[in-house]
């Protein structure tokens, strides 16, 4: 019993500790495509929306990771010589308001960030619209319960409410990345031929399906809800971490965005017109100094 509760905290203490690290790049990350967004020359579509949609990420992000902090400060140091000691707070304060309040802003922004990878996964939206609402209904139910007293987010009916949240949101996160993978390899098989270097870098090179397929975020959730099921200790760390990876994958989305550089609904039609032009002109061009040195 002792080992594991020892476990938990250390897992707690990963997590934290990986999550202000993330925390920083998130910031900077926002930051940085706010700047691109407003001081871009290109014209950008719902430039104050991503503006307000990242804000308010950020904003979930700070309550999530602040709560954590706070949990483990009053664990740790100013309640850690009450009778029991931080494996007794631990068990005791698991349902405190701080905590439930974390929990909920984790949940606000999954469901932000989800909504945002539907709009994505277009023009096959049905299956994943109905995950998604099914996502949402166990995360709402899963925030009543783990605030009801003596709740335990990671045992009861909590618990319960909690693994149908992840895994209906992990099973979404794979139609959707597999749906937009797809359509990335799709593009680059059938307009290899007349896209340059830096396009195929650009719009279907590795990094470029790692940030609009979301994948590392659907890995780590993948992770996360076997340990969850699981009940392992590792489970507190793996969720804090995939917690903060929610906000994390629609960043680096919304930095593409501002760059110029992200997938659209146009995004394919417009290279090929663009390059089949560029080729055209080049062909033309060569025709007329053949022309020119053969009067």
């Amino acid at each position: 019993m002792a080992s594991t509760e020892l476990a938990t905290e250390r897992a707690l203490y990963i997590g934290n500790t990986i999550t202000i690290a993330i925390y920083g790049g998130n910031l900077f990350l926002y930051a940085y495509s706010t700047y691109l967004l407003m001081t871009s020359i290109k014209p950008v579509q719902r430039r104050s929306f991503y503006i307000c949609f990242g804000g308010l990420l950020l904003l979930l992000l700070t309550i999530s990771a602040t709560s954590n902090v706070a949990f483990g400060e009053l664990m740790w140091i100013e309640n850690r010589n009450n009778p029991g000691g931080p494996p007794a707070f631990l068990a005791a304060n698991v349902a405190a308001w701080y905590n439930v309040f974390g929990t909920a802003a984790d949940c606000a922004a999954n469901i932000l960030t989800d909504g945002l990878l539907v709009r994505s996964s277009w023009p096959v939206i049905v299956i994943p619209a109905i995950i998604y609402l099914g996502s949402v209904v166990m995360a709402v139910m899963m925030v009543i319960e783990s605030a009801m007293p003596m709740s335990d987010l990671w045992q009861g009916l909590a618990a319960q409410f909690g693994i149908s949240w992840v895994a209906l949101t992990v099973g979404f996160n794979i139609i959707v990345t597999t749906l937009i993978i797809s359509r990335l390899l799709f593009f680059h098989r059938r307009v290899r031929s007349v896209l340059t270097n830096e396009q195929r870098s650009t719009y279907t090179g590795t990094v470029a399906i790692l940030v609009e397929s979301a994948l590392p975020f659907t890995v780590l959730g993948i992770a996360y809800l076997v340990t969850y099921i699981q009940g392992v200790p590792s489970a507190t760390a793996v969720g804090i971490i995939w917690g903060t990876f929610v906000v994390l994958t629609p960043q680096l989305i919304i930095l593409r965005i501002a760059s110029g550089v992200a997938w659209s609904r146009d995004t394919g039609s417009d290279i090929t017109q663009t390059t089949l032009h560029f080729h055209d002109n080049s062909s033309y061009s060569g025709s007329s100094n053949m022309i020119k040195k053969n009067p």
